[in-house]
């Protein structure tokens, strides 16, 4: 699914007025109804406390506030009560859109306030739902003190059990970026129109959307195709599955070798062979030190390699690359010479793809173009946590935090290849441009071997000849959607083994899911497993 920026969004506006006839009104009404079918799935799906059926509008002055004002006196119309509060003080800066709504809920007898009139806290604080249009997308910076305020005024009354949802992004969440400032509305659920927006999407702008739906609001299919951003739905993640056919054997379905481990970190590697084979590769093999051999016990299935770390050779290790599709290096990699040699090797003379994790970052710290020039533009897909990554690429950790898409598109440049960056919005990025954000996950997945799993699942599905990009992408949506399994079940003390062990279950029933999926008026983005997280 496409992912845009707010500038990308606003051209897409302008195109459908100007090439498809639909004009600003219809698309206003479109979205202001979208967000009324979720006001009332929220409000019939909990009771509200006595005498609280009143809704609360709080609009800016530009559109976000008019949809708001279209959601209210929809709601009005269906029998509930509710009032406007107009945030923008400046009468020459509300917009005709807002002016228009505000006149439409006069004529129907609908209070609307302005800055100084009535007790706005006490209004917020006993509102039975509360809609957020103050701000929009193309919001950034810091709010002004009296918005300060008035969001405050809002997450406390969220706080306290008012549900709370935001018209497009929540107000105070940077559209491009996902930056907050001082403060960010807190919503229950956020409904977007026409695409997602990036900053929606990302951290930390995502923690403060709740449940994330998207309305079309009747955009022609046309202007929302293209572009260079996207994430995946269901339906779009089961299509990116290899298909198995009837006579596959194991031969068939990918063989992949796991080069690293070390003493102390065997599990490392056994869990990236665990990965692999339970996001369906054929055969695994891992290629290790010899004294850690008695440690494959614990995976019968997988196979072994082994070379001497004191005194490995270019010609052992490259005898090891026979029959192989796709290798995984880096897991439990010691940053020595033997270390050193066994990933130069598998980069510069594996002809096949090659996914770069953990001790790849440490062996070339400050020297990404190193990797570049041992590839040689054979295909490689690295996979760092933030503090890799700044490692690698020779900066502070704290700069890839308040930067991650810049620094990860400056990884990939500089490297030559696919780049993953984890995090609790997974970002991947490649050389040419092209971008996506991650929307599975849960925090359950903190802990031990997470990602070594993910590399094995990255390295499977390139076995499986799946291209690159897309491999990354499929694989952190599976991982990410296996933790949120998880985490139905528990908060905290989940093990690595256990995630790839809930992979096969997973994607049988998400190819079951994906197969019914229709197209309605509302798709779900996050939570994708509909865990009941969201909604709150």
């Amino acid at each position: 699914m496409r992912v845009m920026t707010p500038q990308e969004m606003r051209e897409t506006d302008g195109r459908a007025v100007r090439e498809f006839g639909i004009s600003e009104e219809i698309l206003m009404e479109r979205a202001g109804m979208a967000v009324s079918e979720v006001c009332r799935k929220i409000m019939g799906k909990r009771p509200l406390r006595p005498g609280r059926r009143s809704v609360l509008a709080v609009a800016g002055g530009g559109h976000n506030g008019a949809d708001s004002l279209v959601c209210l006196r929809d709601l009005v119309s269906l029998g509930f009560s509710g009032e406007a509060l107009v945030t923008e003080e400046d009468p020459g800066r509300r917009s005709a859109a807002l002016l228009r709504e505000i006149e439409r809920l006069r004529a129907l007898g609908i209070p609307v306030i302005f800055p100084g009139e009535g007790n706005v806290r006490h209004r917020i604080s006993h509102a039975g739902l509360i809609l957020d249009g103050i701000l929009g997308t193309g919001f950034h910076g810091e709010l002004p003190e009296s918005l300060v305020r008035l969001v405050e005024s809002m997450n406390q009354a969220a706080s306290s059990g008012v549900p709370v949802v935001s018209v497009d992004i929540p107000s105070g969440v940077d559209g491009r970026t996902g930056s907050v400032g001082r403060t960010a509305v807190q919503a229950n659920a956020t409904v977007t129109f026409g695409a997602p927006k990036w900053g929606l999407l990302v951290d930390p702008g995502t923690r403060y959307a709740g449940t994330i739906l998207l309305s079309r609001i009747g955009f022609p299919p046309a202007l929302l195709e293209g572009g260079t951003a996207s994430c995946l739905t269901v339906r779009e993640a089961v299509a990116l599955l290899p298909p198995r056919f009837p006579k596959i054997h194991k031969g068939q379905a990918g063989h992949v070798l796991i080069a690293g481990g070390s003493p102390g970190k065997a599990g490392a590697v056994l869990l990236s062979a665990r990965g692999s084979l339970r996001m369906g590769a054929g055969l695994a093999t891992v290629l290790w030190d010899r004294g850690l051999s008695d440690y494959a016990s614990s995976l019968p299935e997988v196979m072994g390699r082994f070379f001497d770390p004191s005194s490995p050779s270019a010609e052992e290790i490259c005898q090891s690359f026979e029959g192989i599709d796709a290798i995984g290096c880096g897991p439990g990699l010691p940053n020595d010479a033997g270390g050193q040699m066994l990933l130069e090797t598998v980069l510069s003379d594996f002809p096949g793809p090659v996914v770069a994790d953990a001790g790849t970052f440490s062996i070339l710290a400050g020297h990404p173009e190193q990797l570049a020039k041992l590839r040689k533009g054979k295909p490689l897909v690295m996979t760092p946590h933030p503090g890799e990554l700044a490692r690698f690429l020779g900066v502070e950790t704290q700069r890839v935090l308040e930067n991650p898409l810049e620094l990860a598109r400056e990884g990939a440049r500089k490297a030559g290849g696919v780049l993953l960056l984890k995090g609790a919005r997974t970002i991947v990025v490649d050389p040419a441009g092209l971008q996506y954000v991650n929307v599975t996950g849960d925090p359950v997945m903190a802990g031990a071997g997470m990602g070594d799993v993910l590399t094995g699942m990255i390295a499977s599905l390139l076995a499986q000849k799946v291209e690159p990009f897309q491999a990354a992408c499929l694989a952190c949506f599976l991982h990410g959607a296996a933790g949120e399994r998880l985490g139905q079940e528990a908060s905290r003390g989940r093990l690595a083994s256990e995630l790839a062990d809930t992979l096969p279950a997973l994607i049988s029933d998400l190819e079951r899911e994906g197969s019914l999926e229709e197209e309605g008026p509302l798709t779900t983005l996050w939570p994708i497993l509909n865990s009941g997280k969201g909604y709150r």
